[in-house]
């Protein structure tokens, strides 16, 4: 009989590899697992009766955005409860680091802006312990994790040490463009899993400007792909805009000699085959020796926005002269019939992507600030306009 550390028994198995699960038993010692079958004779240092619980390998979420939180909660919250035991980080180029001093404000509302945070808690939240990628990972090393974690340089932030308040709004010069590549070569060297950026109109930070990584020239996003994957190593991660082809990243892999994974693939019911052409395009990529993965969602996109911070609609072209707007400028914004028809007429074209299609009937009111339309709660923008014979953007 083997002495193992760990035995659970009576398990309903879930293997990863997409077979039934089986109740069967798991033997672990020193951190790996030895043995999987029923009714294993093995002595246990400890031994767990699992009947009645699944057991499965911890889950890899290859799309998250800790790069603030981490630095001060260690447990990562709510990750560890859904299972997670690796969250890659640094998506879409939105990081944390590398960053200068001088540039902790305007990352921090950025974040704010496009990724939804709040920046009160950013603010008070950050360990601002390092500038430098490499410093981020030892700080992040220091003070340990519930999870382990793998993060991507991430080019917005690469674009802003760079070119500092111009990094949103212009093209790179050529040697601004090698600068960048060496922070990507230097952060490969101390352990980025690779290089994340945007190009997704959504993508907005502070006062309504695109995230930095959407002003880079399509030689910018060549430059640093390369200097990513000198060495034979690196994943190239991209939220792309609709404008942005299969056929391009295909090139980009081609070029590289590296892996390019695309996000966020999403259905779009203004253009409903958009997403299968993109999928299918990536099929073909790989049958011609390409590795192009496409990132899907198990479950529905949502997300809680206010009018003060309107994520879902912040990509259309008809929005922008509200983006950056506060109080009392926003709600004359907002008041302004010839603004609002604007919208909706763009809300009702086809789109290649777009987070919002004028589904009134997916928006629902949560909480409301005045108590006169607390009966709003919990109710669709799409009932409540019918209800009060108003066109859904008009009553919103």
């Amino acid at each position: 009989m083997n002495s193992i550390d760990l035995l659970i028994q009576n398990a309903l198995v879930f293997d990863g590899n997409g077979d039934a699960p089986q109740v069967q038993d798991v033997a672990v010692h020193q951190g790996y697992i030895q043995d999987i079958g029923l009714g294993l004779k093995h002595h246990a240092k400890h031994t767990i009766d699992a009947q009645g619980l699944a057991l499965m390998p911890g889950i890899i979420d290859s799309h998250t955005h800790y790069d603030a939180q981490i630095t001060w909660d260690p447990y990562v919250n709510p990750s560890p409860a859904l299972g997670v035991t690796t969250a890659i980080i640094g998506n879409c180029g939105f990081t944390i680091a590398p960053c200068k001093p001088a540039d902790r404000e305007i990352t921090m509302r950025n974040l704010t802006q496009v990724e939804g945070m709040s920046l009160d808690v950013l603010r008070q939240g950050i360990d601002w312990d390092f500038e430098t990628f490499p410093e981020y990972l030892q700080l992040l090393q220091r003070k340990g994790s519930a999870v382990n974690v793998a993060a991507y340089i991430g080019h917005s932030s690469v674009r802003t040490w760079v070119l500092g308040e111009q990094a949103n709004k212009r093209a790179a010069t050529a040697d601004e463009v090698e600068r960048m590549a060496d922070i990507v070569r230097d952060a490969m060297a101390h352990g980025a899993i690779g290089f994340a950026s945007s190009t997704s109109p959504a993508h907005n930070g502070e006062g309504g400007f695109p995230m930095p990584s959407r002003l880079a020239s399509d030689e910018e996003m060549m430059a640093l792909i390369k200097a990513m994957g000198e060495k034979g190593k690196g994943i190239y991660m991209v939220t792309k805009g609709g404008q942005m082809q299969v056929s391009f990243l295909e090139d980009m892999s081609a070029q590289s000699g590296r892996p390019v994974m695309i996000a966020a693939l999403l259905h779009n019911s203004t253009n409903p085959t958009a997403v299968f052409k993109d999928l299918d395009a990536i099929a073909q990529a790989n049958t011609r020796g390409r590795k192009v993965v496409g990132q899907v969602s198990c479950c529905p996109l949502t997300m809680d926005f206010t009018f003060e911070s309107p994520y879902p609609v912040e990509g259309l072209q008809s929005w922008k002269p509200a983006l950056g707007l506060t109080h009392d400028a926003l709600i004359q914004k907002l008041s302004d019939s010839n603004f609002r028809n604007q919208v909706r007429s763009e809300l009702g074209t086809t789109a290649t992507f777009r987070l919002f299609n004028n589904e009134w009937d997916k928006v629902h009111v949560v909480e409301t600030c005045q108590p006169q339309h607390a009966n709003f709660e919990q109710r669709t923008i799409a009932e409540l306009a019918k209800e009060h014979q108003k066109d859904p953007l008009d009553f919103a």
